[in-house]
């Protein structure tokens, strides 16, 4: 009896970690359940050799935006097409249909740094002590990661979707349309 009840319990904590995340839908004012939805690629894209994903902003590819060569603007929705590697020479993402298997809600920290400013105290040609001071403020990216699953490519892992970089009280995930309006005409999700 006993062993029963435990396994019953660990049935019951297993279950529990397949949460999926569910995205507000402004339109319905509800949130909707993406898991078992699917995402249809209507073009190809390619990831650029030795990275990992490709991102899409206002319905195509971005490739400026970014201070750090990301790809995209982050103070606007946007989202990744990932990849299972880094070790190709380009990598083409083909257009098709993946089933959304999983989603799981992600916080991104994106850590900026503001002017650097050094200190030492030298004697006698002897650094004695140093010091290091920047302001190290950081921000975050509030989005999801949608799990893809496809008999045809399964090196494609999913695709992330976040909203606008912002401080917190200022931090949201991307609403349904958000997302719809990164991806464009270059995927879209069906319910």
């Amino acid at each position: 009896m006993n062993k029963s009840l435990g396994l019953v319990a660990a049935a019951l904590l297993l279950g529990g970690c397949q949460y999926s995340a569910t995205v507000k839908d402004k339109a319905s004012h509800s949130y909707r359940q993406l898991q078992g939805a699917t995402l249809v690629l209507n073009t190809s894209l390619e990831v650029p050799a030795g990275k990992a994903r490709v991102f899409l902003q206002n319905g195509g590819p971005s490739t400026q935006g970014s201070l750090l060569g990301g790809g995209f603007d982050q103070y606007r929705p946007h989202c990744g097409f990932e990849v299972d590697r880094v070790d190709h020479d380009g990598f083409t993402i083909r257009a098709g249909e993946f089933r959304i298997s999983r989603v799981q809600r992600s916080l991104q920290p994106v850590v900026s740094s503001g002017k650097v400013q050094l200190a030492g105290l030298r004697l006698d040609g002897l650094l004695l002590a140093s010091g290091f001071d920047g302001d190290g403020s950081a921000g975050y990216h509030d989005g999801y990661h949608l799990w893809l699953d496809s008999a045809d490519q399964p090196e494609v892992l999913r695709v992330s979707c976040y909203g606008v970089y912002a401080e917190q009280p200022d931090l949201y995930p991307p609403t349904l349309e958000e997302i719809r309006q990164a991806l464009g005409g270059t995927a879209e999700i069906r319910l």
